[in-house]
């Protein structure tokens, strides 16, 4: 939870193992922060009352449009300090201040610590700058630093976000605002085209997230933004990370757009943040469609399905993977619908983590690491009465009349049989299957191997099985896969086998 307010911050409470530990304490008492001033936020003129209008009117529709605040109450505001942080903050205050409407706002700043002294005096502006507009404000900076060889970068935003959501959970927030703008979208588009993303990725980032994160300005310009924040007189810090040429996006922003624009004479920022707008609205709909196709959860997926949707298959299988939980790479997708195209009925695909996609057949299903099943030694069944199996098989027999001209087996694939005595090798005997099994049928015999095609059973479950086999080792029975095409003329004693496994009954 958050403590009470001391001065006009909250302080709250350090997360667990990897989060943020809140370490400023505000308030009039502390020399460094009081001792800070900042300018009135309008002149008695006003000048900039027709652009500070404008603007807020704009991002007042997002608002509305997307219904990014839901019902109201408490804003937790992503403040970094720069000026797209700044206006998001200026703006947001403007929204909740007409007759009625009441926001809640809390300032929110990670100092992640990566600049020195310039980081601490971006949270001392963040701090001095809640104080004057008396909006609570919460200051922390990341319990642990990045590991070696990590990206810092993706270990900062990470930090940064699981931050902001403590502060949105102990304020009980509806929303948590960050200040991305429509600059910040066309660098997104176009770093993840350069990387090959699919249409879904291109379609970069949305206006409101799964995780109550919403972006208000993402449809407004960076030159908007300060505009609005000159014309409101407010003050911004500048982040000097941001004109480091050795980060890629930083080259993308002060170099490779402003060429695009240059070359192609159109503003190449607004073209590739359109784009992604079309392409979110292009992918909710794809996705719709996708998942009327897809089967239920954790059921496999047919490879007719796959042939269906032609173009699509790689959407599909993407779709199908996700709600497994795994994700794949393009080139492994790729292999998947290759192998559900093939003309050969089985096949797999080593996908991460020790998962893989098996196809039996007209089916692709998920398989994971599995665990291998314990060796167990072939026993003799008990004639007449019950065997336990070591692998959770059990097996009845029991002596049987029959009085019949012929009398045929129980079908093929059955979990119950009837055979001749007179024509077995006594004792039956449960096995697990062996290389170059046969059984033997009414005319002759065949591979075992055969029958488990013919019955679709996949090569990786095959092991599993129990094969009932006579004195002669010659196969009489699988339980639930084959049985020998008995058939008995005249009269004589039978035995009835039955099974089940794990409590399952069968007959």
């Amino acid at each position: 939870m958050v403590d009470k307010p001391k001065g006009r911050c909250y302080v709250a409470p350090p997360v667990g193992s990897g989060g943020v530990a809140q370490v400023v304490e505000q308030g009039s008492h502390n020399p460094r922060v009081g001792s800070s001033s900042l300018p009135a936020a309008t002149s008695s003129r006003d000048p900039g009352a027709r652009t500070r209008r404008a603007f807020q009117r704009r991002v007042r529709d997002a608002v509305a449009e997307g219904d990014l605040f839901g019902s109201g109450g408490a804003i937790v505001l992503a403040v970094s300090g720069g000026p797209d942080s700044m206006a998001l903050w200026r703006v947001v205050r403007s929204l909740g201040s007409g007759p009625g409407e009441g926001l809640a706002l809390v300032v929110a700043h990670l100092n992640h610590r990566l600049r020195g002294a310039a980081s601490d005096r971006d949270a001392l502006f963040v701090a001095a700058s809640a104080r004057a507009d008396g909006v609570p404000c919460v200051l922390g900076e990341p319990r642990s630093r990045a590991a070696g060889g990590e990206n810092v970068e993706g270990w900062a935003r990470a930090a940064r976000y699981a931050f902001l959501e403590e502060v949105r959970a102990a304020a009980g927030a509806s929303a948590i605002c960050v200040a991305h703008t429509r600059d910040d979208q066309a660098e997104t588009v176009l770093l993840r085209l350069a990387r090959g993303a699919g249409p879904g990725a291109l379609a970069a980032m949305a206006p409101a997230r799964g995780d109550r994160v919403v972006r208000p300005l993402l449809a407004r310009s960076r030159a908007e933004c300060r505009a609005y924040l000159a014309a409101y007189g407010g003050l911004s810090v500048h982040d000097s990370t941001n004109d480091d040429a050795r980060r890629l996006r930083s080259r993308v922003r002060r170099a490779v757009l402003p060429a695009l624009s240059e070359q192609l004479g159109v503003d190449a920022s607004a073209r590739l943040a359109r784009l992604a707008g079309e392409l979110r609205v292009e992918s909710e709909l794809a996705e719709r469609y996708v998942s009327t196709l897809l089967p239920p959860p954790g059921a496999a997926l047919s490879t007719a399905a796959v042939a269906a949707v032609g173009p699509g298959a790689s959407r599909l299988v993407h779709a199908w993977l996700a709600r497994a939980g795994l994700r794949a790479s393009a080139r492994q997708i790729a292999a998947v619908v290759r192998l559900a195209r093939a003309s050969r009925p089985s096949g797999a695909i080593d996908l991460a983590r020790g998962a893989r996609v098996v196809r039996c057949y007209g089916e692709l299903a998920v398989a994971r690491a599995a665990t291998v099943a314990p060796p167990w030694r072939p026993i003799d069944l008990a004639l007449p009465g019950t065997t336990e199996l070591a692998n959770g098989w059990r097996i009845r027999s029991e002596w049987v009349e029959r009085a019949a001209a012929a009398v045929p087996s129980a079908p093929v694939g059955g979990l119950g049989v009837s055979v001749p005595a007179e024509r077995l090798a006594l004792p039956l005997r449960a096995r697990p299957p062996r290389p170059g099994d046969r059984i033997r049928l009414a005319r002759g015999h065949r591979k075992l191997s055969d029958v488990f095609i013919d019955a679709r059973v996949p090569r990786a479950t095959r092991s599993g099985l129990v094969v009932v086999a006579s004195a002669d080792d010659m196969v009489v029975w699988v339980p639930g896969v084959a049985s020998r095409a008995w058939v008995e003329h005249g009269v004589g004693p039978r035995i009835a086998l039955s099974a089940t496994r794990d409590g399952a009954g069968a007959t």
